[in-house]
């Protein structure tokens, strides 16, 4: 036998073998992950808080049959965990898509809503300071801050948005009359903020007293003349004319017309100065949002520049004068707000 004939058949036996060898590990993989794998066709996991807070601990348990490892991506970042049952904290408000991955093949996916930390006002951090109950047009209001530890302070009294002192005692001077808020914010904590409330009245006109009534002596019937056919005494049609004491009207507005205005505040381009009418002159009056008692004049100052969506909204008129006395309002969640 030639040499070359006996180097083919030692390599066509080598292939041979080398293929046997590729069957019998392949074979064996397939076997032993046929052997331990698991099944995942309904991933189904829970998800249970007692409030879905920033902060507040939420429970996940995956309820997968035949699961027997888990990937757990809670959408903010944080790292994987890998037991079936684990809890974890979100550090901020808003929407995350929590995924689950079974046995590195089967996934499910849920959205969970996270909203703001519930806020409770401390009354130790309320500005403490004094006013008296009424006061009249032109004259001197004078009134101090009497809270503990306060280095800043914002005084606004009621007929404008603006702040009108920074200083720990303040004076203003009304120019218009009516029922007027004045609100304080000391340190910039605009969550604990108080109100009260003055009535500021009208400068009273003062009657001038006749103290001497002169005339001439005339006999009766002198200088009456009689009056042409026709005549008609137009003093009594302008005492026809004049109207009775019935309070104001200002013009009404509805609520899907007040939401809309609102809308514009939250865009920069209106302010709360465009609700003053509807007000009859006072927008700093207090109005609940989401339950929490606030000025509108604070409300509005809050909502620039934030998305505004409001669920529902009512609002309490005076009798006879459409003049809004205060409004309900439930919007969602606003970040730092309400």
């Amino acid at each position: 036998m030639s040499t070359q004939q006996t180097i083919s058949k030692h390599l066509d036996k080598s292939v041979i073998w080398l293929f046997v060898i590729v069957f019998l590990i392949s074979a064996s993989v397939f076997a032993y992950r046929y052997k331990n794998y698991k099944t995942c066709e309904d991933v189904a996991f829970t998800v249970k808080a007692k409030e879905f807070r920033v902060g507040e601990l939420i429970k996940f348990t995956d309820n997968t049959d035949q699961a027997a490892n888990w990937e757990w991506d809670f959408g903010d970042s944080t790292d994987v965990k890998t037991n079936k049952e684990v809890l974890h904290i979100f550090n901020k408000e808003g929407e995350y898509k929590v995924r689950l991955l079974v046995n590195n093949i089967c996934q499910d996916e849920k959205t969970v809503t996270i909203k703001e930390k519930l806020f409770i006002i401390d009354s130790t951090k309320l500005p403490v300071f004094n006013v008296k109950s009424s006061i009249v047009v032109g004259e001197t209001l004078n009134v101090e801050d009497k809270t503990n530890n306060a280095s800043t302070w914002e005084w606004r009294f009621g007929e404008t948005t603006r702040v009108n002192s920074v200083e720990k005692r303040a004076s203003y001077v009304y120019k218009t009359p009516g029922l007027k808020t004045i609100s304080l914010v000391v340190n910039g904590d605009v969550k604990h903020t108080t109100t009260k409330q003055i009535n500021v009245l009208p400068i009273e006109k003062k009657e001038e007293r006749i103290s001497e009534i002169t005339g001439t002596n005339r006999r009766l019937g002198d200088g009456i003349k009689a009056r042409p056919l026709g005549y008609e005494d137009k003093d009594k049609e302008k005492t026809k004319d004049e109207p009775s004491d019935k309070p104001k009207v200002v013009p009404f507005i509805g609520d899907s017309q007040f939401i809309s205005k609102l809308e514009l505040v939250s865009n920069n381009k209106l302010d709360a100065n465009a609700f003053k009418e509807y007000f009859c002159g006072d927008i700093n009056k207090n109005i609940i949002v989401n339950g929490k008692n606030t000025s509108f004049l604070i409300f509005c100052e809050k909502i620039k520049n934030k998305k505004l969506r409001i669920k529902d909204i009512t609002i309490y008129r005076e009798k006879g004068s459409n003049c809004i006395n205060t409004v309900t309002i439930s919007q969602n969640k606003i970040l730092g707000i309400f």
